[in-house]
């Protein structure tokens, strides 16, 4: 028999099991409440709404598949982030199968806005951490950002490209790592 839940990060652990289990369009508010042991009702004392509790459990996910705290301790340089955030999601797709390209199709339905903000909030972060590697780094050859190619302009078209090959399984990860690497030093 399950344990009672009775806290919210016991309930976002439940949801991070559901979306592992049946994906992330299976994470409502009557299988989660069934999950956690709990009623509906109880469950609202949590989460106000689905499209609440689904952002909250997209967030879950996206921090157990990218830990960007710890992975930005083990790293000296940008290129050494994007190859762990890389086999930090290449591990996460046999836990969390489709959810790259499953979770955005979640919020057709729901409320776009409220996860279109939870998903860019954690993106936000990634991209800060790949800037403080680039303001960090002195072995980054001088004079390559510009005014018009600064450092943020450089972190968003990286991240794109990292996101691009998060999304495609065609994609050489390499090959990524290497232009990076190559334009940097």
């Amino acid at each position: 028999m399950n344990k009672t839940v009775t806290s919210k990060e016991e309930i976002l652990e439940v949801s991070r099991r559901i979306a592992a289990r049946e994906g992330i369009t299976a994470v409502n508010m009557r299988t989660v409440a069934a999950g956690c042991g709990i009623a509906l009702g109880s469950l609202y004392n949590y989460f106000a709404s689905k499209a609440e509790l689904l952002s909250a459990t997209v967030e879950a996910v996206w921090a157990d598949i990218f830990p960007i705290e710890k992975i930005s301790e083990e790293c000296e340089n940008i290129v050494e982030y994007l190859k762990m955030l890389l086999e930090s999601a290449e591990e996460s797709k046999e836990q969390y199968p489709q959810f790259f390209s499953m979770h955005a199709l979640s919020f057709a339905a729901g409320d776009k806005q409220t996860g279109r903000k939870t998903m860019e909030e954690y993106f936000r972060k990634i991209k800060q951490q790949m800037m403080c590697f680039l303001r960090n780094d002195e072995n980054i050859r001088p004079h390559i950002f510009t005014e018009r190619l600064s450092k943020e302009v450089y972190v968003d078209y990286i991240f794109t490209l990292f996101l691009s090959i998060l999304f495609d399984e065609r994609a050489d990860q390499e090959a990524f790592l290497e232009f990076v690497k190559n334009y940097l030093y």
